[in-house]
């Protein structure tokens, strides 16, 4: 019988694997992550505080898969999407990118675009995934309860039901906190 893998060759390649310098991502949505709808504030600072121990304590990318992303012009140019933006979203994402800076935070990429609707996110994530033969580990920070299939044992979902509203709908509660920290950076971290 043919031998159709040779066990040293396999060997070799596991080890060079392990010298090559890997990335961590974080796909981070923003709406209903980093803040928590109680505020006019569009990017709450404890969020963002939040966030920066994450980075700190995995060296983690940040990736933006929200739809905020579509305001950054380098997102559309690479898309080949015209720009759609108006001014309240403009102050919004120049917010953003202000409190992000405050902490030595940056957006480093984004995921691409898609028009599936409400699956359209785990397809964007699974797609730059593809492209990313660097990535070693990765966690999703998402409020939204996606049919993320696969991706689900990656999702840090920052909405937690808190009870039930007079009328009978359920009451949550929006936006990162420490023990969405926490469960993000043992993901990030599970392979160190």
């Amino acid at each position: 019988m043919k031998a159709y893998l040779n066990a040293d060759l396999l060997d070799q390649a596991v080890k060079a694997n392990a010298r090559r310098e890997s990335s961590k991502i974080i796909f981070l949505d923003i709406d209903g992550v980093m803040h928590d709808y109680s505020t006019d504030d569009i990017v709450q600072e404890e969020r963002v505080q939040i966030l920066k121990k994450i980075v700190e304590a995995t060296g983690a990318e940040l990736i933006l898969s929200s739809s905020w992303r579509l305001g950054y012009p380098e997102f559309l140019e690479e898309n080949q999407l015209t720009e759609y933006i108006s001014d309240h979203e403009s102050k919004s994402l120049a917010d953003l990118k202000q409190m992000l800076a405050k902490y030595d935070l940056e957006i480093s990429g984004f995921t691409p675009y898609s028009l599936l609707g409400e699956n359209g996110r785990p397809l964007e994530i699974r797609t730059f995934l593809l492209d990313r033969a660097d990535v070693r580990s990765f966690v999703i920070l998402d409020d939204e309860a996606f049919n993320w299939q696969w991706l689900r044992q990656f999702w840090v979902q920052t909405k937690s039901p808190v009870g039930i509203h007079p009328d009978g709908s359920f009451q949550y509660r929006y936006g990162l906190e420490e023990t969405h920290a926490e469960k993000a950076i043992r993901i990030l971290n599970r392979f160190d």
